[in-house]
């Protein structure tokens, strides 16, 4: 599932309850809350880590394609056209 990026206000205002609940002294909720703050952070991290796993995995055959600088240089001395001769 994708999530859209949580909203700053959203989150602290569950870390405002979080901290409620915590000097309230329930302390299980307060982990709990906790919990789903560290899991929507994390989530998004893992999202960006999974995008960036597949383009580099996509991006394989591009790079092991990509011909070498010398490549390049001979492929652009073979195609220079031969210069006239001046004078003639």
């Amino acid at each position: 599932m994708t999530c859209k990026p949580p909203d700053a206000d959203s989150m602290a205002a569950l870390r405002r309850i979080r901290e409620e609940v915590s000097q309230r002294g329930d302390h299980c909720l307060a982990m709990l809350l906790g919990g789903v703050d560290l899991y929507v952070s994390i989530g998004r991290e893992w999202e960006l880590l999974e995008i960036m796993r597949k383009f580099a995995h996509d991006a394989e055959d591009m790079v092991n394609n990509t011909p070498t600088a010398a490549d390049l240089q001979k492929l652009y001395e073979r195609m220079e056209p031969e210069s006239p001769e001046a004078g003639s």
